[in-house]
């Protein structure tokens, strides 16, 4: 997939839109003639200083980083554009690997609904947690950002940072260390996390008596068909405009979504659509949380071996591991369907 494509795909010449803080990788950069406004927390000076105290950044590429037109948190996108009287006037706004790490990604929603015209699009490349340092985390709840619109949160909570840093993991491939790997092809099972658990709880404790200024985190963490079926929830309950679109499938560590903005006084989905649809995405999400995508690839072994059975025999005990053989056979048994009558 060509991901620059993808990210312009509702981008139109002449067409009005917001990158939200490329930096100096730009899906529409100005200099190639878009006509983009640049969202940032940070003024161009202060990303341009940034840039120049990070070593990982070549002194080359600091002007490279796109002049910065509206300074604010993405969450605030909508009462910025408002106030510069541009309310409904964007074409489409394109964001890249930010949307999961905005602690109240409702807000930013509904701000990108007060910016857009009605069919205008939101296109954001997002990265699917089961294939990056996210790995072991939980998969994020309709009740997370719930909770984090209801709170008004502006930084995440305590609780967040302590999930995301005690889960960070990463994974050793090709003498290299990664923190991603290809959904298609790589073994995801020499992800391990980094840090000390009982280190972690201390910071959160004195983050907890004490907090301290904003850290960035990955907030939301998300793969294709469970962002869909949050955005399906909360289009449902009347708390956002948008509407999906199309959300690919992972290539790589990363899927794209495309969300239409719908026209103000959009008829609502029926109950039973809504409900089927969620049904599907509930069953699709269930089937393939955690590693369970990664399933009958060639570095997998389907079955046990001999010797592992040995092994596991000689761990648990030999009553033990008949018992649990005389469980599966019977589980396999209620699986098969009945003989049909002659």
């Amino acid at each position: 997939m060509d991901r620059l494509a993808e990210l312009r795909r509702h981008v139109t010449p002449g067409a009005k839109g917001i990158e939200v803080a490329p930096y100096f990788n730009p899906v529409v950069p100005k200099s190639a003639g878009y006509d983009v406004l640049i969202v940032d927390v940070f003024d161009t000076d202060r990303l341009r200083q940034n840039a120049s105290l990070d070593p990982k950044i070549p002194d080359g590429r600091i002007a490279e980083i796109e002049p910065v037109d509206i300074v604010c948190d993405a969450s605030n996108l909508g009462s910025e554009v408002a106030r510069l009287g541009l309310s409904g006037k964007i074409d489409y706004i394109i964001s890249s690997h930010n949307f999961e790490h905005l602690p109240d990604p409702i807000r930013f929603l509904k701000g990108c609904s007060v910016a857009l015209r009605p069919g205008g699009m939101l296109t954001m490349a997002i990265p699917d947690y089961r294939a990056c340092f996210d790995h072991y985390r939980m998969p994020t709840r309709l009740t997370d950002w719930l909770s984090a619109y209801q709170e008004g949160r502006s930084q995440p909570s305590p609780a967040s940072i302590f999930d995301f840093l005690s889960h960070f993991s990463q994974r050793s491939a090709g003498g290299q260390i990664c923190e991603t790997c290809r959904i298609e092809l790589d073994d995801p099972s020499g992800f391990a996390p980094t840090r000390d658990v009982a280190q972690l709880y201390s910071e959160y404790l004195g983050r907890l008596s004490e907090p301290k200024g904003y850290e960035d985190i990955h907030c939301s963490t998300v793969f294709g068909e469970l962002f869909e079926l949050l955005i399906l929830e909360l289009r449902y309950l009347g708390l956002i405009d948008l509407e999906v679109a199309q959300v690919t499938r992972t290539t790589g560590f990363e899927f794209f979504a495309h969300l239409s903005n719908t026209a103000p006084g959009a008829t609502p989905m029926p109950r039973d659509v809504f409900d089927a649809r969620r049904l599907e995405l509930l069953k699709i999400v269930n089937a393939n949380l955690g590693s369970a995508v990664f399933a009958n690839r060639p570095w997998q072994m389907p079955r046990l071996s001999a010797v592992t059975k040995r092994v596991f025999a000689a761990v648990v005990g030999a009553g033990a591991a008949n018992r649990l053989r005389k469980w599966n056979r019977a589980r396999k048994a209620r699986r098969k369907p009945p003989a049909r009558a002659a």
